[in-house]
């Protein structure tokens, strides 16, 4: 399946970062990095796609400037969570474990503290936990909205959904009408500042404004674990979002975490599941993690798969081995690339100069 351009991927895995370029109809592996790291976090700047920035848990972000080759620190921590602000790519935010945030103005040279975080009420904090040991909250997603770079909204892994305003000098909790706060990904339709949506471990949410709650959007879903999710150009457009059965406690099962692929042509009205055949099986052990669009042509999107989850393969008979796809037809059909690698995580795609 050909692009419209060449393109860089970058798979986040348990076992380090995998680089791949698109090369004369074929792909070769230009560098793996991290190899005993996590990867967690990666986001990069689209107007000078060499530069990317990646989390690795427990070690700190890090930047490359020549595509991946090489790599420097720009923070240390145990960094979850990275977005480039996408009104003005020189400005970072990173978040951490446990829940703090940080911004940088000058591209990781230097760093801030936005303890307006710190200030929120007890009552709010006291949600801020994690299920397996040490029980430590992190920061899992932070979206800066396209069109107003003061307004922010973070996802915390457990802790709910924060908001700011002000470009986080104050921050308030946004998370009523959703009862677990294991919050995975956030974000908002193109062009709109009246409708957002929210990926949880328990559900899939919707509202036209954080401040006044949040409703289910969950009607035609065979499944209730959601993960990261994408808008699709086109018309109709689409929304594409990745799921299993249940949370990654219960994928010790013999069939696994029962990945799927739901779309949805109506803003979450309904959906309906689509992908179903040799790469996207009936009963699919793996998780899709990761979705990612194309740089220039966004109804081009990218999965990354794994049967992993934190640590461990969710198959303990084999170790958690992973899977890029990528559709053109708003999920209809995928087609699995070339590339070998451990259970993919994260993933960015940046155009290969």
């Amino acid at each position: 399946m050909a692009t419209p351009t060449p393109v860089r991927i970058y798979a986040g895995t348990q076992e380090g970062l995998f680089v791949w370029r698109s090369k004369n109809g074929s792909w070769e592996n230009v560098s793996v990095a991290f190899k005993t790291g996590t990867i967690d976090a990666i986001d990069g700047l689209r107007s000078k796609p060499n530069v990317v920035y990646l989390g690795v848990t427990q070690d700190g972000l890090y930047r490359t400037d020549d595509a991946g080759m090489s790599w420097y620190r720009v923070f240390e921590g145990n960094v979850r969570a990275v977005t480039v602000d996408p009104t003005d790519e020189q400005v970072i935010y990173v978040g951490v474990e446990p829940i703090h945030l940080y911004r940088s103005e000058n591209g990781g040279k230097s760093w801030e503290e936005l303890v307006g975080v710190q200030a929120l009420p007890p009552e709010v904090k006291k949600k801020w936990t994690f299920p397996r040991p040490p029980h430590r909250e992190h920061v899992r997603h932070i979206f800066v909205h396209p069109d107003d770079s003061a307004l922010l909204h973070v996802c915390l892994e457990h802790g709910g959904i924060i908001r700011s305003d002000d470009r986080g000098r104050n921050w308030e909790d946004v998370s009523q009408g959703i009862d677990y706060v294991d919050i995975h990904h956030f974000s908002s339709p193109p062009g709109r500042k009246d409708l957002f949506f929210v990926a949880t471990a328990r559900g899939f949410f919707k509202t036209n404004d954080p401040r006044q709650g949040w409703q289910r959007a969950e009607n035609g879903f065979t499944r209730d674990y959601f993960h990261d999710f994408v808008f699709l150009p086109g018309n109709p457009g689409a929304m594409l979002v990745a799921t299993a059965d249940k949370s990654p406690g219960y994928w010790d099962r013999p069939e696994r975490a029962q990945g799927a692929v739901f779309r949805s042509r109506n803003l979450a009205a309904s959906w309906e599941r689509v992908g179903v055949g040799k790469w996207l099986p009936q009963n699919m052990k793996q998780m899709v993690w990761a979705l990612a669009q194309h740089p220039e042509d966004p109804s081009i999107v990218y999965a990354g798969l794994g049967a992993v989850s934190r640590g461990r393969s969710a198959d303990p008979n084999q170790k958690g081995e992973g899977d890029i796809l990528v559709s053109e037809d708003q999920g209809d059909s995928w087609e699995r690339l070339p590339l070998d690698l451990p259970a993919d995580r994260v993933l960015w795609i940046g155009a290969d100069s």
